[in-house]
């Protein structure tokens, strides 16, 4: 036998024991071969995105007077991690809204775990952002405060507005988180608008402002305010003016001078001179009998005789002796 042909021999020998023998742990050694290049390969497809999800809120009910005043958001930024084929197909899907039970109203922080979205075992939550929120709570009150009434513009020439502006009802209940309602000084109506108006009552039903966010009004949305329109009023006081007594030359008034306070119109009362500002006093209008009494005295009212304004003496009464 030739070096060649024992070559050849000793090469094929080689080869048919590559295949025939030790076939488990070839077998085993492909299998190894084959996961590590699919886990390679799975490692290489991961991808990482991040998707917002809504937050539902549960809270306390009505009775039980808690309100929530942390601002809460209206979703979270979730990061996610997992192949693309997984992370598009959660896309499409969507991650239902993460839902808070805040029923107790005294939970103080809230955090996000995997627990609370709805993520396919094959999908990684990496992180949340924010990781967590505090929350702050307080007692819900009632009160009553009172309801203001304004007004713009002006009258016509010559009036104004006599008195203050009537507001009916007065007050009105509110009701919210203590901090914002006990600082309320009042609930204010839609202004009333007075621009031209002449003598006259006016009534109007004005609707109330909107309450401060998180705050109602309890009771009716509108107040009726009522406005009076008179003649613009001016004064002036004339010093020491002379008492005359009608009815009896011989009679005499203590105090023979009072003060005299004229009101009305500016037109007209500015126009009045002292000598027409007469406080008078009638005795026969008394229902006295002068004749069956031949001296006497009475305290009468004084009066002071004037067209379109108004007088008022100080002080008001005197003493006629006769």
């Amino acid at each position: 036998m030739t070096d060649v042909e024992r070559f050849f021999k000793s090469v094929m020998r080689w080869i048919r024991e590559a295949f025939t023998e030790n076939l488990g742990l070839k077998a085993l050694s492909l299998v190894a071969t084959l996961a590590l290049a699919a886990y390679t390969r799975g490692q290489l497809d991961r991808t990482q995105r991040t998707i917002p999800v809504g937050i539902v809120l549960r809270l306390p009910q009505d009775q039980q007077r808690r309100e929530l005043m942390t601002p809460m958001p209206a979703n979270v930024d979730v990061t996610v991690v997992g192949t693309t084929r997984a992370i598009d197909r959660l896309i499409q899907t969507g991650i239902s809204p993460a839902e808070l039970d805040l029923r107790d109203g005294t939970t103080d922080q809230v955090t996000f775990e995997r627990p609370m979205f709805s993520l396919p075992p094959d999908v990684e939550l990496k992180y949340v952002d924010p990781p967590s929120i505090d929350l702050e709570w307080q007692e819900v009150i009632e009160r009553t405060i009172p309801i203001q009434a304004s007004r713009v513009g002006q009258p016509a020439k010559g009036y104004e507005v006599k008195g203050v502006i009537e507001v009916d009802p007065k007050e009105i209940g509110v009701k919210g988180p203590s901090s914002l309602v006990e600082v309320l000084q009042f609930a204010r109506l839609a202004a009333f608008d007075v621009t031209g108006l002449t003598e006259g009552v006016y009534r109007r039903r004005l609707a109330i402002d909107d309450p401060p966010s998180r705050t109602r009004y309890l009771g009716p949305k509108s107040a009726t305010v009522t406005v009076v329109i008179a003649r613009r009023q001016t004064e002036v006081r004339f010093d020491r003016r002379p008492v005359e007594v009608v009815g009896l030359a011989r009679a005499r008034a203590t105090p023979t001078v009072v003060d005299v306070t004229v009101s009305g119109p500016p037109e007209v009362v500015s126009s009045l001179r002292p000598d027409q500002i007469v406080p008078r006093v009638d005795i026969a209008s008394a229902g006295i009998d002068i004749k069956a009494e031949a001296h006497g005295s009475t305290t009468l009212k004084l009066r002071v005789e004037l067209g379109n304004a108004e007088a008022e003496c100080q002080p008001p009464v005197v003493t006629v002796r006769w």
